[in-house]
């Protein structure tokens, strides 16, 4: 794997050692299950996944977004990848204990 490799690659590569992962998008409760790529099941928790592809750093207002996903629904938490996130996206997802944020350069470091 190196950074030319596809983010979703790197994501599921990256994530499978966290938990079961899942494509049944059906097993989430609540709006919006369109923006979420895969699941993992972590023992009895449901945590969402979104890889956000992007050239430009991700922002609060996608934070926020995601966030409202989970508490509307019956996910437990999310993890959101991405090449950058602004700084401010990092400490608004800090502040809550739902969200983890990965940047690309993270995953690669670790595999």
């Amino acid at each position: 794997m190196d950074k030319n490799t596809p983010l979703i690659e790197l994501a599921l590569e990256y994530l499978k050692s966290f938990g079961t992962i899942s494509h049944d998008l059906s097993l989430i409760q609540g709006p919006s299950k369109h923006s979420i790529e895969f699941l993992i099941i972590i023992k009895d928790m449901l945590v969402g996944v979104w890889v956000l592809d992007w050239k430009r750093s991700v922002g609060t207002d996608k934070i926020i977004h995601i966030e409202r996903i989970i508490q509307r629904s019956n996910l437990n938490g999310g993890f959101v990848l991405s090449n950058n996130f602004s700084p401010n996206a990092k400490e608004l997802a800090s502040s809550t204990n739902t969200l983890e944020l990965i940047a690309r350069a993270e995953i690669l470091y670790h595999t």
